[in-house]
């Protein structure tokens, strides 16, 4: 195993609906890689912000008499949560992509193998990048860690880094 790339950063809500893209090179050889990744936190605890990011969204996708009955019960939104998912392009573009709820996530590619969501296939040398999309960032701040290791024909899998 070993890394090939590691970063952290920190997204606040005004980078909401925006992306992060982080390049890397991918060495000859390796039979494929595991990106691990975590934010935090996943969920808004305050939920008097909670109730004014209800309150200012839903005149946004809903008209009278439904949003008059949605604001009275905002309350059934909770809980409001940050969501920033992954995908992924090898040199020749896409291998595929994490639309996953989960704040910690482990994915590996492979000639042979790869997560749900990645194309198994060549692992092929060159500049490889990885997109974080900040779908919704909802707390004053969301943290997260990015690491991919590369791996060789017949290792084990090394899981959440």
């Amino acid at each position: 195993m070993r890394i090939l790339m590691e970063a952290q950063g920190t997204l606040t809500p005004v980078m909401s609906k925006t992306q992060v893209v982080y390049a890397f090179p991918l060495p000859e050889g390796l039979a494929g890689l595991t990106i691990h990744f975590r934010y935090s936190p996943k969920l808004l605890e305050n939920t008097e912000r909670a109730e004014e990011l209800i309150r200012q969204s839903a005149p946004r996708y809903m008209a009278e008499p439904q949003l008059s009955r949605y604001l009275e019960r905002w309350e059934d939104a909770l809980p409001l949560s940050n969501l920033l998912t992954l995908s992924l392009d090898d040199p020749s573009g896409f291998r595929g992509a994490a639309h996953r709820h989960s704040p910690e996530q482990s994915h590996r590619v492979g000639r042979t193998e790869a997560s749900p969501g990645f194309l198994p296939g060549p692992v092929a040398a060159g500049i490889w990048r990885i997109t974080i999309s900040a779908h919704a960032v909802v707390t004053e701040d969301c943290g997260y860690s990015l690491k991919v290791t590369g791996w060789n024909e017949g290792e084990a899998y090394d899981g959440l880094a």
